[in-house]
């Protein structure tokens, strides 16, 4: 790296860091928060907690491959910038609502406007070497899952002390005062754009995207992976209660588990990277997807608390794979001039299982046993590892090789 990239790369982490951080500080206060906005029971609350947790996954995969076509247009540098004022707006004028209307409003709106995460890794893959692109990409998941380690525990922290107006008002001010430094620090080497763009528009790249079929099998590789993911997260605490004497102690051992399985993520994430520069990326995605189904089939069983600490860091260390290595092949695939949209479009199809995972664990909850629901989420994150490897050709793995 010369100097200035290290530079830039350091504030796009930051960035990186930033975004997740505000999220999860905020997602696991909504409940308390929009009970002070004037929810008055606890269905009300239920409802605009669900409503305003999805929000922005919702507006951003609408808008994702239109800022994505503008940063290939204009200035990927100025995206970035873009995505973290919109943040720190949102941020902001959530801190001054006075009701749960509002704030959902605000939500959409964030993830209208933000979209931090997909410009940053835009940015990142076109400065940097084909054979670095595993490595960087790495070191932003290790971003990720730092941020989503640590905003919980700030969280409560700072909830306290604070109050949540105050909280949100804070993170506004700190992601403006990151914006300022990334418009002053940030630098991009200027490539020749527009011409894929202008010949073949939004919906020709989206088509021309979807007839390679490397990256479709990585696309439904990656919406197995998110719907087993974020599908078991309003599994656990009811699975973990059962494991549990004194049912009282459920928050505690969540935040433990949660905290463990985004701390493995971190330290594992950039060695996937390396590993995605070295080797093809169908038998990094297998591996990590086997360890991932085994830790998560075990937690289904696991007869004891206490076998749930090993499984939850082996879940964090596989995890850390699955996302980088789809967009990994995504970036490989693409023209520079594509990279903005292309990435745009892949965040808005991983987007459907984020969203289908929680919905179909909440109804499969109501007439199956949760270590039936872990089960299969299990499968089904192995069944995408075997998509990947069983499907790619030799010919396809010299082109990883290359790459």
């Amino acid at each position: 790296m010369t100097g200035d990239w290290k530079v830039s790369f350091r504030l796009l982490w930051g960035s990186h860091f930033l975004s997740v951080l505000s999220s999860m500080v905020i997602a696991p206060l909504l409940p308390f928060y929009i009970e002070q906005l004037g929810a008055d029971d606890q269905a009300s609350i239920l409802m605009w907690s669900g409503l305003s947790l999805a929000a922005p996954a919702v507006s951003a995969a609408l808008t994702a491959p239109l800022w994505g076509l503008l940063g290939d247009k204009t200035s990927r540098k100025w995206m970035v910038v873009r995505a973290l004022f919109g943040t720190a707006l949102v941020l902001t004028a959530t801190g001054l609502v006075t009701s749960p209307l509002q704030l959902f409003f605000l939500r959409l709106l964030q993830g209208a406007l933000g979209g931090v995460v997909d410009a940053v890794g835009t940015l990142a893959a076109s400065q940097v070497k084909p054979e670095e692109q595993g490595l960087v990409r790495g070191k932003l998941e290790g971003a990720l899952a730092a941020g989503s380690m640590l905003g919980p525990l700030l969280g409560g922290t700072m909830f306290r002390w604070f109050g949540f107006h105050r909280l949100l008002l804070l993170l506004g001010g700190l992601v403006a005062l990151w914006t300022i430094l990334c418009m002053i620090g940030l630098k991009e080497s200027r490539t020749n754009r527009g011409s894929t763009v202008k010949s073949t528009g939004l919906m020709g790249q989206f088509s021309e995207l979807l007839r390679e079929k490397t990256v479709v099998r990585f696309l439904l590789a990656g919406i197995c992976a998110n719907f087993c993911l974020h599908g078991l997260l309003p599994v656990l605490p009811v699975h973990v209660k059962q494991h549990l004497n004194d049912p009282s102690q459920t928050v505690v051992w969540i935040g433990l588990l949660q905290a463990i399985n985004w701390a493995s993520a971190w330290i594992a994430s950039s060695w996937w990277g390396r590993r995605n520069d070295r080797s093809p990326v169908h038998r990094t995605y297998f591996l990590a997807s086997l360890l991932c189904c085994t830790a998560i089939v075990i937690q289904a069983f696991a007869p004891s608390i206490a076998w749930f600490i090993p499984l939850r860091i082996l879940q964090g260390f596989a995890s850390s794979a699955l996302v980088q290595s789809v967009f990994l092949i995504v970036t490989r695939s693409s023209q520079s001039e594509q990279l903005g949209t292309r990435h745009g479009f892949t965040r808005s199809t991983l987007f459907i299982g984020q969203i289908a995972g929680p919905l179909a664990s909440g109804f499969f909850g109501g007439f199956i046993s949760t270590s039936f629901i872990f089960t299969l989420h299990g499968c089904m994150m192995l069944a995408g590892g075997f998509l990947v490897l069983r499907m790619t050709t030799r010919k396809e793995i010299r082109l990883q090789s290359s790459n």
